[in-house]
């Protein structure tokens, strides 16, 4: 088969996103099939995209639009765009001819909302959807998305959602049931999936995984451990990853004096070095589909405290396995820190139990299932 993989991850580089369908992709020319990437240009191609280039992939770098593009060729695409002989933007896609286009959404509506003019293009093709965020605190839909996003879900071969707390808001949204719809997970960063030997240390190391970026909902974090309840305990908060907003939460620990508190990590690699050093992982985040920084810490044998958004719930059981906040505000998430706090000596336990109930669940080769439905 020729086989099509569009991402419209546009907000940065790469991202965890990006690892199900490079996965699928490279898996896709290992059985033989012939692919075709189509990504943002980025001034440099990433080593993964890299990888799939060498191993015979085609590439196709798209123009980024976005402030920090400058204004002539902001102007070049626009006049390139509404040239009626095919949008040359997605020229190379069509000359490709595929039997299948694979479109990976960082959020549910990125192509109702930003890339309707792809959806003119494939509606042709037999296509499928990957919907990796997704907001359940959303307004009614707007015009530019409801009702257009239900003919995109409809005509799709498949979509594919990594909760089901997503396919249920979809449908709600929507007004539509999908029996197109599939659950995936996610690739896993771990090297060796299993079970991290608990640390060893009297100060409770407590894990942030993920961009930083208003949806995490870091700047809650901070507000809560700014109470004096919170500046009188012992505890370090470490923050994995990066972001477009690392200037302002540095910025925020500085203004709620938390330097003693917060220690900016960056990217560690192995991932695994995380859970070898952390005790139980947060997630206050106001948006998930489902994070893989909360997959990853079960399956190393970690708690967490999470908000109900996404598959968050799906995966912690509250007062069992971790402990959950009902709403992305800072007294629900204080709230189910401080019920953490006072069962502390009870995470190893909770990490552990987590753990034997994730794994007879978990697809540690999703990137292999999704191939096989598309081609089925």
């Amino acid at each position: 088969m020729k086989i099509a993989f569009i991402s419209l991850m546009s907000g940065q580089q790469w991202g965890g996103s990006e690892t199900l369908w490079s996965k699928s992709a490279l898996y896709a020319i290992e059985q033989g099939h012939e692919v075709f990437i189509s990504i943002f240009d980025w001034g440099t191609l990433h080593p993964k995209i890299r990888q799939l280039q060498e191993k015979g992939a085609k590439i196709h770098l798209r123009m980024r639009f976005s402030h920090d593009i400058p204004l002539g060729q902001k102007v070049y695409r626009y006049l390139q765009n509404r040239n009626p002989q095919w949008q040359r933007e997605w020229k190379a896609l069509l000359e490709f001819n595929p039997d299948h286009i694979l479109v990976s959404q960082g959020n549910t509506y990125d192509i109702t909302v930003h890339h309707f003019d792809l959806f003119e293009k494939i509606k042709k093709f037999d296509y499928s959807l990957i919907c990796h965020s997704h907001s359940q605190f959303a307004d009614i839909p707007q015009q530019n998305i409801y009702p257009r996003a239900q003919e995109i879900f409809k005509k799709a071969q498949n979509v594919f959602v990594v909760s089901q707390r997503m396919q249920q808001t979809i449908e709600r949204q929507l007004c539509s049931r999908f029996e197109n719809m599939h659950f995936t997970w996610n690739p896993l960063n771990l090297k060796n999936p299993a079970y991290i030997p608990y640390p060893i240390g009297k100060e409770p190391q407590m894990s942030v995984v993920g961009d930083w970026s208003s949806q995490k909902g870091q700047d809650i974090l901070f507000q809560i451990i700014s109470q004096e309840k919170w500046q009188q305990r012992a505890f370090k908060i470490n923050l994995y990853g990066k972001g477009q907003g690392e200037k302002y939460l540095r910025d925020l620990a500085q203004f709620y004096h938390l330097e003693n508190k917060i220690c900016f990590c960056g990217f560690v690699s192995p991932v695994e070095e995380i859970w070898r050093k952390n005790h139980i992982l947060l997630i206050p985040s106001a948006g998930e589909g489902l994070p893989i920084s909360l997959v990853e810490a079960a399956v190393s044998g970690r708690t967490a405290v999470v908000t109900d958004v996404g598959g968050n719930a799906e995966i912690i059981t509250d007062g069992e396995t971790g402990f959950v906040a009902c709403a992305p505000s800072v007294k629900s998430f204080d709230e189910a820190l401080e019920r953490a706090w006072q069962k502390m000596r009870y995470w190893k336990l909770m990490g552990e139990k987590l753990h034997n109930q994730l794994m007879p669940k978990l697809d540690l080769k999703p990137h292999i299932s999704l191939l096989n439905i598309i081609t089925a």
